[in-house]
């Protein structure tokens, strides 16, 4: 009976013996044996994974046997074998090995040869069947020998440490090495080169822990220098993840020109990182860190990477903070920070779609989600548990699993009965669901004695349902820039109302002001104190003080979700489902003018849906409320800059929420002169005459300064005259339409009486 892969086999063993000496024509030859044991009754073929080589012949257990090598599969016929049964096979072949058109398989360099076990593109993206004959699943893990033979001018760096080294009469070396830990095909690794190899060790928790690595004479001298903080690094792993479980630190340095990897104890590393600076620290880090997620503990399929890679990214801020905070300055967090800017602003631009982190497909196994959004999820699962019950469940989570695999609901089910928390909320709302929560107070009520009621709404970018049991912080801030945080809330709705009692009268609340959560709102702020242009650059959007009295603390959020609404205002048909803003300030009050980002150049760009069926800058609408209990209304304002990248400008700074739209006309001044339309007498009392040229209008739209519609008058032309003795004394904005379109504007004044 055929193998159905894992359920039917396992391979307890390879032996990889190879010739790697032949770089001209780039031909590696020799034989793998491959230990395997039957897991099923009566298994007859055995099916392994091999590119791209030449096979002389296969042995089973030293007896020649029949075999089919079609593509990428190789079928090798084996006597009847049952349930707990082993057999060695062994595969003798020659040729040149694959690599992958983006990243990974095996490279020849000048005189240098390695291999990269993961391939970007190819699927599987395991690549051990690059080089080796190999059952190609995350979930069959091995121990292995090399016996690797090159000339006398070179050594074979391999996985494991280093048994023996023998020369041989025809000048040549066989090189070899042995892993006892057992790991996936795509950690194992070779390396081939004239290297010097870099020595030290690091007392470990349990061990000392021999550090090696491998260079090109003209790196080797920067070793030292780039890699002066990996005990530190190390040690700090081991404080927070346990003992290092791994028989030597290594790393090899190739002609990589971009990205690591981590063969487990023999770690690819490019030249080009080992310069002498700190500058590629967190690769060296990350690509170690994989020796507690990834190596030792891996994720069961690929569509899980997160679990591999979202950790090792979140190693990166640990390492910050480790090396680079200070008093003033935490670096952990400002990481995060960067981090989640980064994500919200091009997870769909790099990954097209918003995904569940346990069903990322395959195409993006290496994106943004698996990296940098599980990193951020790891630092909000941190912020649920806290941080000693966090490390210490990982901790023990990693000696359950040792050298074995694991999936996302598994991992949740773990860290559930280690920590006594029940997290399949967290796993249910933050791992099995795609996007991102959204939260904003809403409401906020007095009831006396400082005891105030709050509505806390939460939304998403992305998400497919509203979270459940989601702990956060609401920082309630002053009219004197004071500040008063309240932990340990619970949202368990759409809505959740909650009581606080607060020191003073708050101006506003922020939720998740410290950013123990990675949700969908980009924020900035800054305490501003005199006049001048201030710019909100991640948040898109700026502010220029023409006045203000006092120090104030001004806030933006932007978030990457839709604002709620219960009707549009008359004449807006549309409303952006992408994003908005909320300005809060406390202490002065600035005087001047907002603006906001308005990207619509590509399909990848936030407002580029908004001006989908035939919509124009003619009608872009910009609204303004204070609270979400108030209705959307149009404001007028200001664009400057191309059609594609707007600077939209309000003439006001005012506390509240900002969208943009779709409406039938541009309330905008921009080109409000006209030479067909003439309004007059202007400024004007109770009546104006429009002088239009011999051109009928159907409609006549009037607005005020704050983009509300305050009189509508149907088909107009020339000499037509309007009554404005009901409006009030001000500014106002003429807009002409015909058909769909406005296709002049004109501006007057109504005098005061």
């Amino acid at each position: 009976m055929a193998q159905t892969r894992v359920d039917s086999i396992h391979a307890t063993n390879y032996t990889i013996n190879l010739s790697i000496i032949d770089f001209s024509n780039k031909i590696i030859e020799g034989n793998t044996q491959i230990k395997i044991v039957s897991k099923v009754n009566n298994l007859n073929t055995v099916r392994l994974d091999l590119m791209s080589f030449s096979i002389d012949s296969t042995l089973v257990n030293n007896e020649n046997s029949s075999f089919t090598h079609n593509g990428n599969t190789l079928l090798i016929e084996v006597p009847t074998l049952q349930n707990g049964d082993s057999a060695i096979i062994t595969v003798f072949y020659r040729g040149t090995p694959s690599y992958d058109d983006n990243f990974g398989g095996f490279y020849y360099s000048g005189e240098y040869a390695y291999n990269v076990g993961v391939a970007l593109h190819d699927q599987p993206h395991n690549y051990g069947r690059c080089w080796f004959p190999c059952i190609e699943e995350f979930t069959d893990k091995s121990s292995y020998t090399f016996n690797i033979r090159t000339s006398s001018e070179k050594m074979a760096i391999c996985n494991g440490v280093l048994i023996d080294s023998l020369d041989l009469d025809d000048g040549t070396k066989i090189w070899s090495w042995h892993l006892n830990e057992p790991i996936p095909t795509y950690l194992a690794s070779v390396a081939v080169g004239n290297y010097l190899c870099y020595s030290d060790t690091v007392h470990g928790l349990e061990k000392v822990v021999p550090i090696s690595i491998y260079a090109p004479p003209a790196v080797f001298p920067n070793i030292a220098t780039s890699f002066i903080n990996l005990k530190t690094i190390f040690k700090m792993f081991e404080q927070k993840f346990g003992a290092y479980s791994w028989p030597r630190i290594g790393y090899v340095c190739t002609s990589m020109t971009g990205g690591a990897m981590e063969h487990a104890t023999n770690i690819a590393y490019p030249n080009l990182f080992v310069n002498g600076t700190l500058t590629y620290e967190s690769v060296y880090a990350h690509e170690l860190f994989h020796h507690w997620f990834g190596n030792l503990i891996t994720c069961k399929k690929p569509e899980e990477m997160w679990i591999n890679e979202g950790f090792a990214s979140f190693c990166e801020p640990l390492v910050a903070d480790l090396l680079y905070s200070t008093e003033n300055h935490d670096a952990y967090l400002q990481h995060i920070r960067n981090t989640h800017t980064d994500v919200i602003k091009n997870i769909l631009k790099n990954d097209h779609e918003h995904y569940a982190l346990d069903a990322v497909p395959q195409d993006f196994t290496y994106g943004t989600h698996s990296y940098s959004k599980g990193a951020l999820v790891i630092h909000s699962l941190k912020s649920y548990m806290g941080d000693s019950l966090f490390y210490y469940s990982l901790r023990q989570l990693l000696l359950q699993y040792s050298f074995k695999n694991i999936n996302s609901e598994e991992l949740f089910n773990v860290l559930s009965t280690i920590s006594g928390i029940d997290l399949s909320d967290f796993y249910n709302d933050w791992i099995h669901q795609p996007g991102f929560f959204d939260f904003e107070v809403n409401d906020i009520q007095g009831h006396g004695c400082g005891i105030f009621s709050i509505k806390v709404r939460q939304s998403g970018y992305g998400i497919e349902h509203i979270g459940k049991n989601i702990p956060i912080e609401i920082t309630f801030v002053s009219s004197e820039r004071e500040f008063y945080t309240v932990k340990n809330l619970l949202l368990t709705d759409s809505i959740t109302e909650l009581l606080v009692t607060l020191p003073f009268s708050p101006v506003f609340a922020i939720i998740n002001y410290h950013d123990k959560l990675s949700d969908a709102v980009i924020d900035d702020e800054k305490f501003i104190f005199e006049t001048g242009s201030s710019k909100f650059e991640d948040a898109m959007c700026n502010i220029n003080i023409s006045n203000i009295d006092d120090t104030t603390f001004f806030r933006v959020e932007h978030h990457y979700s839709a604002p709620i609404y219960e009707s549009l205002p008359e004449g807006v048909s549309k409303i952006s489902e992408t994003h908005y803003w909320t300005i809060q300030f406390a202490g002065g009050v600035p005087i001047g003018k907002i603006s906001f980002k308005l990207q619509r150049g590509s399909q990848n760009q936030l407002d580029y849906a908004l001006f989908e069926n035939g919509y124009s800058l003619e009608n872009l609408r910009l609204l303004y409320r204070e609270n979400e209990k108030q209705p959307w209304q149009p404001i007028a304002y200001n664009r400057s800059g191309s059609p594609y990248n707007a600077t939209i400008t309000a003439e006001n700074i005012l506390t509240g929420q900002y969208c943009f739209s779709i409406g039938d006309a541009d309330v905008g001044i921009n080109n409000i002169k006209s030479d067909r339309v003439r309004l007059y007498p202007n400024p004007a009392n109770d009546k104006i005459i429009l002088s239009a040229k011999n051109i009928d209008y159907d409609k006549m739209l009037i607005y005020d300064t704050l983009g509300k519609c305050v009189k509508t008058i149907k088909k107009v032309s020339d000499n037509t005259e309007i009554n404005i003795s009901d409006l009030e004394s001000g500014s106002y904005i003429v807009i002409l339409k015909k058909g769909r379109n406005s296709v002049e504007r004109g501006l007057f004044v109504k005098e005061k009486r």
